[in-house]
């Protein structure tokens, strides 16, 4: 039930991962006492766009964070804009570049989990007090993290002092008792931002199959979270871009049929992919295809004391002794 990593810092033993089986799906969670951590989120884009799409992985490498998660609803390329094997074909070529996003740039945001595709955020998000979409009603689920640290839930409005704010579709926990919801949507995966006394919860829950994972309603997310003793609770983004990141490694199955073809097939051109960036999202994603997604949170340690070593010195330790092992797997 508890995962720890402890050369990233003292204040990690207090951070609580743990799994669990509702009606045979898996359902991942992470409790962090507010005072051991601070919040981080994806910054606003600096070309005039909201942010630039990202996966959860890679967010967490670039901000340290050591508990991430997707958030807001996002939109980037439209469904109409790739309807036939021809349009896809064109597009692969670089004959097209629909909505002005290549092919190219989609296969370095995939491989590397971060690049110039600008993501449009759905619902109200504040990042340290600067404003990147105000609330205009529709998504009324509305968490704000306040400078000096907790969280705070809203339903339909803004706080007074926004600092940190995300959105969702809903608020399904208040104050420990359930709030009405949508019981029909079973089968997709759900990302759900908490309250447990003084510490931050994020739980994702795989669905549609992946994992081997069926999927879980809204109600019975709510008696899951009573049980675990959550007081509050909003769903953020789901379905297959639902993902949660602990130390370093992807915990559910995201899913992203783009990325999988980016994956797969080049481009005709040349695309430069740092491939230690590469290695990197390869390693945390452990098989999975990640969705890049328009908005990230994640938990920083707060301090980590002097003469222990960062969990970036560790990833490296790490990626070296996979390339030693590689080599000599290939050697023999």
């Amino acid at each position: 039930m508890l995962s720890v990593l402890p050369w990233v810092g003292l204040s990690l033993a207090t951070l609580q991962y743990s799994t669990h089986r509702v009606d045979q799906t898996q359902v991942y969670m992470v409790a962090a006492p507010m005072a051991d951590y601070r919040v981080v989120m994806t910054e606003p884009a600096p070309n005039g766009q909201d942010t630039y799409l990202e996966t959860t992985a890679a967010f967490a490498r670039r901000t340290g964070a050591v508990a991430a998660m997707n958030t807001n609803f996002f939109r980037w390329l439209h469904a109409q804009s790739l309807l036939s094997f021809q349009d896809y074909q064109k597009w692969i070529m670089g004959e097209s570049h629909p909505e002005g996003i290549s092919y190219r740039a989609l296969r370095q945001t995939c491989l590397s989990g971060r690049g110039t595709i600008p993501a449009g955020v759905l619902g109200a998000y504040i990042v340290n007090g600067q404003v990147v979409r105000p609330y205009e009603g529709g998504y009324s689920g509305v968490v704000n993290f306040p400078a000096q640290g907790g969280i705070e839930f809203y339903r339909g409005r803004l706080p007074e002092q926004p600092f940190n704010v995300v959105s969702g579709s809903q608020q399904i926990l208040e104050g420990g008792r359930k709030l009405p919801v949508d019981g029909s949507d079973r089968t997709s995966p759900k990302a759900i931002l908490g309250r447990r006394g003084n510490e931050y919860i994020f739980v994702v829950s795989d669905g549609r199959g992946n994992g081997g994972s069926p999927g879980v309603s809204f109600p019975q997310l709510q008696a899951f979270l009573l049980e675990q003793g959550v007081t509050d609770a909003t769903a953020v983004d789901g379905g297959e871009s639902a993902t949660l990141v602990v130390q370093g490694q992807v915990k559910n199955h995201p899913r992203d049929r783009y990325c999988e073809l980016a994956r797969w097939l080049p481009a005709p051109t040349l695309t430069f992919i740092p491939p230690g960036e590469e290695a990197r999202e390869a390693a945390m994603a452990m098989g999975r295809s990640l969705r890049p997604v328009g908005a990230n949170i994640g938990l920083v340690p707060r301090e980590q004391p002097r003469g222990v070593l960062s969990f970036g010195f560790w990833e490296r330790i790490q990626q070296r002794l996979l390339t030693r092992l590689r080599a000599w797997r290939d050697w023999g």
